[in-house]
């Protein structure tokens, strides 16, 4: 190992180390296929995407009387069960998406993992939830802050003005920050670490260009699963949960390409650790 390599121990994303390549970030689109079990893993995971879907619009439907003779015109005190079900449901798919996460970055990716996971998928969903939504609270507490301000010094016809010049931009410094954040989260197996807030814009100015790449690669992917919806309709949840893997792929290539070879293999040692 070089001595700029030995300063990148321990480091994400070291821009001194190995580089992420167009072909590597790429490959990302084939990744979530190469297990021959693909298949029934994916369908797993759209029928847990559509069962929030199919669970709250048929309660919301008929606690407005607007249900369809054929569907069920749940009351009002089963909508709050209908929304745990439904928050379990994206529980489990995030949870599961932090071990194709890990998978993606052990060094040796075999392709999306065995749903056999259920209860570590569930409460590490809930982390990962947890934490989006507190990396969430800056800007909407900025956003709000300002427009109040505005409210206070001027008059309530003028609060739209923070909102419309403050909100656009604090949204996308968040949504920047977020997958790095989260990935930070993942592998460093550690809440603390997407508040790091030093530590990650660091490592995305360090390598800003594959970083920004892996976005263009899950915006594609989610506009190709849009595509989806030809088939049936219901298969835009078996392609929009594809299209997810493809994009959590892409973000892990750009960490596991650009960290040096003892912190990947200290990632694929401790690929099954919960953060």
């Amino acid at each position: 190992m070089t001595p700029a390599c030995k300063r990148c121990v321990g480091k994400l994303w070291p821009n001194e180390c190995v580089p992420s390549s167009v072909t590597e970030i790429s490959r990302s689109f084939a990744a979530p296929f190469r297990h021959p079990a693909w298949l029934r893993r994916v369908l797993v995971g759209a029928a847990l995407e559509g069962l929030p879907v199919l669970l709250l619009l048929p309660t919301i439907a008929g606690i407005f009387g607007h249900g369809h003779r054929l569907l069920p015109r749940p009351g009002l005190t089963l909508l709050p069960v209908a929304v745990l079900v439904a928050l379990a449901a994206r529980f489990l798919v995030l949870g599961y998406l932090r071990r194709v996460a890990l998978d993606g970055t052990s060094g040796r990716p075999a392709g999306l993992p065995a749903w056999d996971q259920p209860a570590e998928d569930l409460v590490e969903g809930l982390k990962l939830w947890l934490i989006a939504m507190a990396l969430w609270l800056p800007a909407a507490a900025v956003t709000a802050g300002l427009a109040l301000l505005v409210m206070s010094l001027t008059n309530t016809a003028m609060a739209w003005l923070p909102v419309i010049l403050v909100g656009p931009p604090a949204a996308l410094a968040t949504i920047l920050y977020l997958p790095a954040g989260l990935l930070s989260a993942i592998v460093g197996r550690n809440a603390a670490c997407a508040f790091d807030v030093d530590r990650v814009t660091a490592m995305i100015g360090r390598n800003l260009g594959p970083y920004l790449l892996a976005f263009l690669v899950a915006i594609a992917a989610e506009i190709v699963a849009q595509f989806g919806l030809l088939l049936c309709c219901a298969g835009i949840f078996a392609t929009r949960f594809a299209a997810h893997c493809v994009g959590v792929y892409a973000f892990a290539t750009v960490y596991r390409d650009a960290a040096p070879a003892s912190v990947s293999r200290a990632v694929a040692v401790g690929a099954t650790t919960a953060p």
